[in-house]
């Protein structure tokens, strides 16, 4: 059983990883040949979608039906049928309420995001196209949660790694047709379609040997799934506040130039985020698993190896890609961004900084007494990130944005992984002694890198990959003996003969 989780979680590190490579591949593209006012104007259409800032009012309908239908599978469908029933009448009036706000609000839109005048009828026509797409992409939402609830992953990573692969190569033709950037957001709706599409088929499928049926809902079935709903809201609140919802926010301040440059230089750091979070789900039940018998001892065991083992891979890795970050702005959008530099090495803390809490964040969310600690500390990061942006945005604009995320997970990160540690009985010097050993790599990582640069520049992505293939081999090198203790590398050889022998 083991050994098949650590498969399946390889397994969807790679697919969001390959996904996520796409879909920096596509920002480069769009950014060398339509500019960061066509790249701003397609992220400010995709935030209206359910997985931009309106997912503020998705009232988790996904998470539920995947609770809904693992229920139904382990023999209550009539309980699951009405559920998954009254969820998809949600989701379906939330989309269509959202679609007809969205048409009609299209064209005022335009002025409030400054959009140039010879770009207003192709982003009014952007918008009203999200408008009609926007309730089956809701819809959608207990499409895939449903998937999940009858552990069909493979069709998930499948639709999401071919939509990017197809975004991608429209991309292309688009391009070398010299068609104008609206096509090209045409074009991702297009694979928002026909993903939906195909995975409610597979649902179909995988519905008809069960008893899953829509049907009518109890009374006391529509006020639990509303009181869940509302729930969900407002654990929702907190984070389209600290991501989705800014680049609106830069955008009716500044416009789809700067929102452009906003969505370039965060998307690394979200595509780390993306990437690692497999990484985060498999250590815990790993950490747990091994060798020991108290329930104190394992919590511990937990806690240390969810600080020290995911920080130990990672962070040498973020700080070789802030090193070369204006390396690979130059290969990956061209010479144009490059200056950009030092604030897509500053947005690199932020990565940094979620490797060593969020496997143990995770892992005590089901504490009450520490989820309500959690959300409390939420909204005090949003507040210090608020603030920052508000103090600095008269000097540096749409990167006070930045910056003010940054500064919230700097200030804010020791007071969590604090409190984490004494919810795990672990001394409080814990953190501040592994971040004085991730520095030192850093330190050493530094001296090496801006040696080699003195020589060897990488101008192209073959010569990055090297560059960078070599750097992975000092920085994991460097980990081993200046990170990691003798008991922490026998932790890893223990992972090892997890995932080989089961």
């Amino acid at each position: 059983m083991l050994r098949r989780f650590l498969h399946n979680t390889a397994i969807s590190a790679v697919a969001f990883g390959l996904a996520g490579v796409l879909g920096l591949f596509s920002v480069g593209l769009i950014a060398k040949f339509y500019g960061l006012a066509g790249l701003g104007l397609i992220a400010l259409a995709r935030a209206f979608l359910p997985s931009g800032f309106l997912s503020l009012i998705d009232f988790g309908v996904s998470e539920t039906t995947t609770q809904m239908v693992a229920r139904g599978r382990l023999g209550d469908w009539a309980s699951a049928s009405e559920r998954v029933s009254f969820l998809t009448m949600v989701a379906a009036v939330t989309g269509l309420v959202s679609s007809v706000m969205l048409w009609f609000a299209a064209p005022a839109l335009t002025g409030i995001f400054k959009v140039a005048p010879e770009e207003v009828s192709p982003f009014v026509s952007i918008l009203k196209v999200t408008a009609l797409i926007t309730p089956l992409a809701f819809v959608g939402l207990v499409v895939e949660g449903a998937l999940k609830g009858f552990e069909e992953y493979g069709w998930l990573r499948m639709t999401e790694v071919g939509g990017n692969l197809l975004y991608v190569a429209a991309i292309y033709l688009a391009v070398w047709n010299n068609l104008s950037f609206e096509w090209v957001a045409y074009a991702y709706l297009a694979t928002v379609v026909i993903k939906y599409l195909v995975l409610a088929l597979i649902v179909a499928i995988a519905a008809r040997g069960t008893k899953l049926r829509f049907s009518s809902w109890s009374p006391e079935t529509r006020y639990d799934l509303v009181y869940r709903g509302w729930l969900m809201f407002n654990g929702r609140i907190g984070g389209v506040l600290q991501q989705t919802i800014i680049p609106l926010a830069i955008g009716a301040l500044y416009g789809p130039a700067q929102v452009g440059a906003y969505d370039l230089l965060m998307r690394l750091p979200r595509f780390l985020k993306t990437v690692l979070s497999p990484l985060f789900s498999a250590i815990l039940p790993i950490s747990a698993h091994i060798d020991e018998k108290t329930d104190v001892r394992r919590l511990q065991l937990l806690g240390r190896n969810s600080f020290v083992l995911p920080a130990a891979i990672v962070i040498p890795i973020v700080v070789l890609m802030a090193l070369y970050s204006e390396e690979i702005l130059k290969v990956w959008v061209g010479p144009q961004s490059a200056g950009q530099w030092p604030w897509l090495a500053l947005a690199l803390i932020v990565p940094a900084a979620n490797v060593m809490i969020s496997a143990g964040q995770t892992a005590l969310m089901v504490r009450e007494d520490f989820l309500r600690f959690s959300n409390r500390f939420l909204y005090s990061q949003v507040l210090v990130q608020y603030a920052v942006t508000a103090i600095t945005l008269h000097w540096f604009q749409d990167r006070a944005f930045i910056l003010g995320w940054v500064v919230s997970y700097i200030v804010l990160t020791p007071v969590l992984a604090h409190r984490m540690l004494r919810f795990m009985g672990l001394p409080g010097g814990l953190f501040w002694q592994h971040v004085a050993r991730q520095a030192l790599v850093a330190a050493i990582l530094a001296v090496m890198v801006l040696a080699y640069k003195t020589y060897v520049t990488p101008q192209t992505l073959p010569a990055l990959i090297v560059a960078g293939a070599a750097g992975c081999v000092a920085a994991w090198a460097l980990s081993v003996m200046l990170i990691l203790s003798r008991s922490d590398r026998a932790m890893f050889g223990k992972f090892a003969r997890a995932f080989t022998q089961g």
